[in-house]
């Protein structure tokens, strides 16, 4: 490993540990990543890691593609470098580039990139150990030479610090205080086309943008949306994504078949409570399954005593299991652990 390598996982590393709003984050990561691959634009996103659904994305200089096109890109076409092919490929990285020999056939490349101005494609699907986390795009247009399989392998490299920086970024601490805001609904149609969208979906989605004409927009942060939605539309019952809003405020998304013609799906934002948040946010802070159980009564109000009445453990292994959350979490007390997770 060289020592630009190793300097870019160090500066991820110190960045996963500030609580930085996302633009702030997503910037100060990807100046590290900048260091080691050059890039014109990309495009970074986070999953549930219960669903793996996407639930956080970062943008600058991205794809200005409607988001719909992407899905069915992704999803529909034959294409290189899926995401679903990279979490199972060694190395979880692709490399996609214009006057290749020979040239690849790829609608991405030639109908959705290349019209943008970009000539190679970078991916990175970000796995530790077994589990998907989320990815990376990076884009290069004609200023740079074509992105290389060596190009890979280095962005390969920082995958370790990438995924603990999202895993802590999605739990970070805020000091936001939230007001009482309503549900809001999005009628999905056939091929995943918005029928509807609430205005207080629409506020929702919103939220969720990073600002800026080269962010996050709000169309991009539809792509959750879609991914519900069409989860729902194959038969999924986990059709939910736990998102975090810019001010830190936990919302889930969720989709459900509504057989009613034009409509295919209906998705609902709302705000989440501790009991929905608590799968992701676990895995998230990579809290073990009796952390987790104990982490769910604390939620819902109970005291040490109570819990380990209900649990069937003394109260001070319940202490001992907080103690250990706190750590996990960088908290100090019951009502910070709880701030984390309303």
């Amino acid at each position: 490993m060289g020592d630009t390598i190793r300097t870019a996982r160090w500066e991820i590393a110190e960045t996963a540990q500030e609580s930085l709003p996302g633009g702030p984050f997503a910037d100060a990561v990807m100046r590290s990543v900048h260091h080691a691959v050059g890039f014109d634009g990309y495009c970074l996103f986070a999953v549930d890691p219960v669903t793996g659904l996407r639930c956080a994305m970062f943008s600058q200089h991205g794809l200005t593609v409607p988001t719909e096109r992407l899905v069915h890109n992704e999803t529909m076409e034959l294409d290189f470098n899926r995401y679903t092919e990279l979490i199972r490929r060694p190395g979880h990285a692709g490399v996609l580039a214009l006057h290749a020999v020979p040239e690849p056939p790829s609608p991405r490349l030639h109908e959705i990139l290349r019209p943008e101005g970009y000539l190679s494609e970078l991916r990175l699907a970000l796995v530790d150990g077994h589990q998907y986390w989320g990815a990376l795009s990076l884009f290069r247009d004609s200023r740079w030479q074509p992105f290389t399989d060596a190009d890979a392998a280095v962005a390969a490299e920082l995958a370790d610090p990438l995924c603990a920086a999202l895993r802590r970024h999605q739990v970070r601490r805020t000091d936001g205080q939230h007001e009482a805001r309503p549900a809001g609904a999005i009628l999905v149609g056939r091929a995943g086309r918005l029928l509807s969208v609430s205005p207080e979906a629409e506020c929702w989605l919103g939220d969720l943008t990073s600002g800026g004409p080269a962010g996050v927009t709000v169309d991009d942060a539809s792509r959750v949306v879609y991914e519900v939605a069409q989860a729902a539309t194959a038969g999924r019952t986990d059709a939910l994504s736990r998102v975090r809003t810019r001010d830190g405020r936990w919302l889930v998304i969720s989709g459900t078949r509504t057989p009613a013609e034009p409509v295919e799906v209906t998705v609902v934002v709302q705000p989440a409570d501790v009991s929905q948040v608590l799968p992701a946010f676990a895995a998230w802070c990579g809290l073990t399954h009796r952390e987790a159980e104990v982490l769910d009564l604390v939620g819902a109000g109970l005291a040490a005593k109570q819990i380990a009445r209900r649990l069937g453990l003394s109260v001070l292994t319940v202490n001992d299991h907080l103690r250990s959350t706190y750590r996990k979490t960088g908290v100090s007390s019951r009502d910070e652990l709880l701030a984390l997770t309303s």
